[in-house]
């Protein structure tokens, strides 16, 4: 084992997204393999006349009642009440993700650990107000070092700021995937969509691209996922929020993956998808490059493309030779590839080694031969 370090990872918001199921995932992660390790959480205190939030901030901080209530966390969740150096608790590292919080971290001493930014996005791509994007692009010059979850974001670090990057590509924890034995696939299939409020996650396209589809094929049907579906007003089924300990269940449950998005850092869905030998149409929205090789182990579609991906969603409804082979080789890839294992090591390697920043994308451990679906 490397040496025992303190990290501390910054907790965006309490809530459950892709991008926080990663960090706590790796607070986990890191803290088996023997570091000390907590996630720093940013939260006012509530004042006493406030007689709710402050009793559930007390009961937060004392551990009688969780912060994070949608994920097995075994780290602990330090809330300090603003990112400063006299709240923040020295350590080895600090690693941040969200870009409000890195200005703040920015200042803070050297002794509150070597500063990482894990961009698991091009958060502008998030933000309709002008001044904020340019807030947002100014967190990338700051003295950083820059981890990406996808090549397209270290590309963009160095064409448009000038700043090297290693790749770490986030994984997932098969514990609650496990392989489907006999997967049974439906006809007419049933599809799955994960619903998000920004446009740039697509979820109007996508909608679109499945009622388009199922023009040609009648009786295929549409869920929708995400903890803000259950207040979407649409024909179609919604689920409300789905706990990781649910996702195996719902994806075995469901034939095609429809990944609409326009820009995505990495994309998990997709990835906990093939996993379950779930077929995928996505787009080609940046972050599908790493995993989502056209007709390989995904079909792939031009971003804002409605009638392409609708297109790739009646093939994969009408053929199911190609949705099984799909299945089949999406869920070998992503399971011999994105590994916890891997993305540890590499993350490790990050908090020790100087030398490994050298360009886009820098290289941190040997790469496996990519494998396309073969």
């Amino acid at each position: 084992m490397t040496k025992r370090l303190r990290i501390q990872i910054v907790l965006p918001f309490r809530g459950i997204t892709g991008g926080n199921l990663v960090l706590v995932e790796l607070a986990n992660r890191l803290a088996a393999r023997g570091h000390e390790v907590w996630m720093l959480f940013e939260h006012v205190d509530v004042p006493w006349w406030k007689p709710r939030g402050f009793t559930r901030v007390k009961l937060r901080d004392a551990g009688w009642k969780s912060w994070i209530d949608w994920f097995d966390l075994r780290v602990p969740v330090v809330r300090c009440h603003q990112l400063e150096d006299r709240y923040v608790p020295d350590a080895d590292v600090i690693l941040a993700s969200y870009w409000l919080h890195i200005p703040k971290i920015a200042a803070l001493s050297a002794n509150k650990g070597r500063k990482l930014y894990y961009v698991q996005a091009y958060e502008t791509d998030f933000n309709e107000d002008s001044e904020t994007k340019v807030s947002v692009d100014a967190t990338y010059r700051l003295p950083f070092r820059h981890i990406v979850v996808a090549s397209w974001i270290g590309r963009l670090l160095w064409e448009k700021f000038a700043q090297p990057s290693v790749k770490v590509n986030p994984a997932i924890d098969y514990t609650n995937l496990p392989v489907p034995v006999g997967r049974e696939f439906r006809n007419p299939p049933r599809c799955l969509m994960q619903h998000h409020t920004p446009a740039v996650k697509g979820v109007a396209d996508g909608i679109r691209a499945f009622e388009l589809a199922a023009r040609d094929v009648p009786g295929m049907t549409l869920s929708l996922f995400g903890p803000h579906s259950g207040q979407f007003e649409t024909p179609h089924r919604t689920l409300g929020r789905i706990l990781p300990t649910q996702l195996g269940g719902l994806y075995r449950e469901h034939d095609i993956l429809i990944w609409p998005s326009h820009s995505e850092g990495f994309g998990v869905p997709p990835v906990e998808a093939m996993a379950c030998q779930c077929a995928v149409a996505t787009t080609d929205n940046g972050g599908s490059e790493e995993f989502a090789f056209h007709e390989g182990t995904a079909l792939v579609s031009p971003s804002h493309d409605v009638e392409s991906l609708a297109a790739n969603i009646i093939r994969l409804a009408k053929d199911m030779e190609l949705r099984r082979r799909l299945a089949r080789t999406g869920c070998e890839w992503v399971r011999k590839h994105i590994t916890w294992e891997r993305t540890c090591d590499a993350v490790e390697r990050c908090f020790h080694d100087d030398t490994l920043w050298k360009g886009p994308n820098s290289p941190v451990l040997p790469k496996d031969a990519v494998i396309r679906g073969q």
